[in-house]
């Protein structure tokens, strides 16, 4: 009869630890419960305290502090920050307005000068004397990349020169202009001799000659009569009016009557001041001239001849 071995009554050491793991299970499982119940109360109700900007210690200070510092010039005594000795190498030129307007050296001289009410629509004929030829500018125009006419005035003009930004001026030989102001002729204006000569109504000759040395002593011929400009019902320049003439008066022996309006001038319309100065410069250069004159409300052609 075969013996039977003993039972082995020791439990393995995985069933000693399952009591042990089932109540870790069970408590991760309640907590996970309770964290799931109470996660709304665990939020924060308000946003972190937000952190100091850092600054920079001169904002932080009183600027009053300084202000003996930013004031103070160690170049000046006085306080002037003096200018610039150059700019990208070059001498810095800026404007001189401090300085009084000096007599201009350029090679400009003043012809005659238009002045308006408007200082934008005055006109300074100008000679360019190396050009040997005389134009017409406005306030703001360029001359022949020397000068920029700032100003003009009764028988005088501003510019500035542009080699050195200072205000000059220049002056013609007497104070007379053509005046929109209708103010009457002075009585020591020169009276012209008689040097035109009329060959036919409305037709005229006069020598070449007569014509330079009236045309190179342009403030006498200015000072022998005053105009206006004459506007039509829609407000533009249709002419310009005679409305001073001295008599014995180039003008007179050119024909022209106060009231007379010039309209054109070899089939060109005058209707700005600058035409009306460059009507000499036509008389200057051209041999035959022929100038539209109203007169009693009816046009008329006056024809010159120059020999």
């Amino acid at each position: 009869m075969a013996s039977n071995k003993p039972l082995n009554k020791s439990k393995p050491a995985l069933e000693k630890l399952l009591p042990y793991l089932f109540f870790i299970f069970l408590g991760y499982c309640i907590a996970d419960l309770l964290v799931l119940n109470f996660r709304d109360l665990m939020l924060p109700s308000q946003p972190p305290p937000s952190h100091p900007k850092r600054t920079n210690g001169l904002d932080s200070n009183n600027r009053g502090a300084y202000n003996s510092i930013i004031s103070r010039n160690i170049f000046n005594a006085e306080g002037i920050i003096p200018d610039p000795l150059t700019v990208d190498g070059k001498e810095a030129k800026k404007p001189r307005e401090d300085l009084p307007p000096v007599p201009s050296q350029l090679p400009l001289g003043l012809v005659g000068t238009i002045v308006h009410s408007n200082p934008e629509k005055s006109i300074a004929n100008i000679e360019v004397r190396g050009k040997n030829m005389v134009l017409p500018f406005s306030i703001n125009h360029e001359i022949e990349k020397i000068a920029t006419l700032t100003k003009i005035e009764r028988s005088k003009v501003f510019l500035r020169n542009l080699n050195n930004n200072q205000i000059e001026y220049i002056e013609m030989k007497s104070t007379s202009k053509i005046s929109f102001s209708g103010s009457k002729v002075t009585a020591g204006a020169v009276k012209a001799a008689n040097e035109v000569k009329q060959v036919a109504p409305n037709k005229f000759e006069l020598k070449r000659s007569d014509v330079l040395k009236y045309t190179s002593d342009m403030a006498s011929v200015l000072q022998q009569a005053a105009m206006a400009p004459k506007r039509g019902s829609n407000g533009e320049i249709e002419g310009f009016k005679f409305l001073s003439i001295q008599p014995g008066s180039i003008y007179t022996q050119l024909g022209f009557q106060n009231g007379d309006v010039i309209k054109g001038v070899n089939g060109e319309a005058v209707d700005s001041p600058a035409k009306a100065m460059e009507l000499y410069n036509t008389l200057k250069s051209s041999n035959n001239i022929k100038i539209k004159v109203e007169r009693d409300g009816r046009d008329t052609d006056f024809d010159y001849n120059v020999n």
